[in-house]
């Protein structure tokens, strides 16, 4: 049948990999992949966060949706400055000073460190800067300038469910 992982051969053939969004079961026998805490992630994921209609997620869909998990534009997510002025380096635009390409999260968890400059080593970092870390700048993404002072202000049990969603990004 299908060969999978490191060339081992499987006992049946592969499923196609499409729609499985509305998927909660996994494989030909179901057994596997979301807990209900990946499941509470991908609702943060895919959630805006809109406190006008109580609405509470983390917004990432907006960078990192579609089916690449990412929207392949340059954003300025709100990190310290450093001397590297991002896309500005290329255009010279000043909407541009601090804004950096959007990678895919396929395989995040395996793609540390994190940001253009590697300033966070684990995902439990990357979260905790959109939680509570992040910078104002004239630059700003608007989706990140719209929460309140430092981020998301997302629970810790919140920031759990995120980074245990973005582990099932992985391929194995």
């Amino acid at each position: 049948m299908s060969v999978g992982v490191e060339g081992r051969a499987g006992n049946r053939n592969a499923m196609p990999l499409f729609n499985l969004a509305w998927k909660t079961r996994f494989f030909w026998d179901g057994r596997a992949v979301l807990s209900e805490e990946e499941k509470r992630g991908f609702e943060l994921f895919m959630t805006e966060n809109d406190p006008r209609t109580g609405k509470a997620g983390a917004d990432c869909f907006h960078c990192h949706g579609g089916p690449l998990l990412s929207d392949q534009q340059f954003h300025n997510n709100g990190l310290k400055p450093t001397s590297d002025l991002g896309r500005y380096g290329v255009t010279k635009v000043a909407a541009d000073r601090g804004k950096f390409a959007t990678p895919s999260l396929r395989n995040v968890a395996r793609t540390g460190p994190y940001m253009h400059d590697g300033r966070f080593a684990t995902l439990e970092e990357v979260v905790g800067h959109y939680s509570s870390g992040v910078q104002r700048s004239p630059t700003l993404d608007p989706n990140l300038a719209k929460h309140p002072e430092g981020g998301l202000q997302l629970s810790a049990e919140d920031q759990r469910a995120l980074v245990a969603f973005l582990k099932t990004l992985d391929e194995q």
